[in-house]
């Protein structure tokens, strides 16, 4: 079973009425009511050693919620996110992931030296997701599944 990286944006409102009543993060996110998705598969754990944690950051923890837990990423944060992860280049990020050991133990790093494009597919994702994001002035809920 794989463990994929998923994100969704939701106002500070919705985030606010969460924090207060954590069983509606749970709620809120099996009934599609947020503003904007997307997921980055299992590219989570190799795109993090990566990009230095950006993109993959947390505001804050919140462990009661969803089966993993889940990470909340604030509006100013996920704007300051963004225009870290713009700055990355395809080329920069294949160069680290060649220089990565196969010893490294992160989690399906084969696949993605295999599959470079597919890497580079999920980056993209992440980055589009984070300017739109920040564009509409979202708060950023992530979590494992």
């Amino acid at each position: 079973m794989s463990m994929n990286l998923f994100f969704r944006g939701f106002t500070q409102q919705q985030i606010d009425k969460m924090k207060e009543e954590l069983s509606l993060i749970d709620q809120l996110v099996k009934n599609g009511e947020y503003l904007l998705e997307t997921d980055i598969e299992t590219a989570w754990d190799v795109l993090g050693n990566i990009l230095n944690g950006e993109g993959i950051g947390i505001s804050e923890r919140i462990d009661e919620a969803l089966y993993n837990g889940c990470n909340l990423i604030s509006s100013e944060e996920v704007k300051k996110e963004s225009l870290k992860l713009s700055k990355w280049k395809h080329e920069e990020i294949l160069e680290k992931l060649r220089a990565l050991d196969e010893e490294s133990d992160l989690y399906h790093l084969e696949i993605y030296q295999d599959e470079e494009e597919y890497l580079l597919e999920q980056f993209d994702k992440l980055v589009n997701f984070y300017q739109t994001a920040a564009r509409q002035n979202l708060v950023i809920l992530s979590y494992l599944a």
